[in-house]
């Protein structure tokens, strides 16, 4: 077998996708998220549970957070998710694992103040609960902006549903450390 058919074998048996090939498919995925309807499905979403991430907006390092906002994440992954994932594999011709490692591969090569690689930390980012908190207690403060952290003034401890870490109890729906 000559190099040459190897090389064609090897090419048709990777799933490598090259770096054009991957800049072409986060364009497309970017132009997706940026689109008026994603925009406002991820509004809805954020208003729909803006009441749950009000009490986070009062949270200090080291607290914990109510399960509630974990489901929450759960959901906010399975719809958007779902959505980017289904557009990926039907519009872009690329199973999400490719775009995942692409997207991680255009990240090394960028230099740090590319435009793309914003959108890029972004997209990875919010697979991770951490960033979908921040982002969504972004929302709520932008939503309120009138609201101070110290929750208006004075301090009812009534109102405060987030125990602290360190207390010697902590509640059975209040596991998610705030990492």
């Amino acid at each position: 077998m000559s190099s040459e058919s190897k090389d064609e074998e090897s090419k048709e048996g990777s799933s490598e996708v090259t770096e054009e090939e991957a800049e072409d498919v986060l364009s497309k995925v970017q132009t997706f998220c940026m689109s008026s309807d994603f925009e406002g499905q991820f509004d809805e979403f954020a208003r729909s549970h803006a009441s749950a991430f009000m009490p986070a907006v009062d949270m200090k390092p080291g607290d914990e957070h109510p399960m509630e906002l974990y489901a929450c994440y759960e959901e906010y992954l399975s719809h958007f998710e779902g959505k980017l994932h289904n557009y990926i594999e039907s519009e872009c011709a690329s199973s999400v694992e490719d775009f995942y490692d692409a997207a991680h591969g255009v990240l090394d090569s960028l230099s740090p103040f590319h435009p793309k690689r914003f959108f890029i930390e972004a997209l990875l980012a919010t697979t991770e609960y951490q960033v979908f908190f921040s982002l969504m207690v972004g929302e709520v403060r932008k939503m309120h902006p009138d609201h101070r952290p110290d929750g208006g003034g004075g301090e009812d401890e009534e109102d405060h549903v987030v125990d602290r870490l360190g207390e010697e109890e902590v509640e059975e729906d209040h596991v998610v450390d705030r990492l």
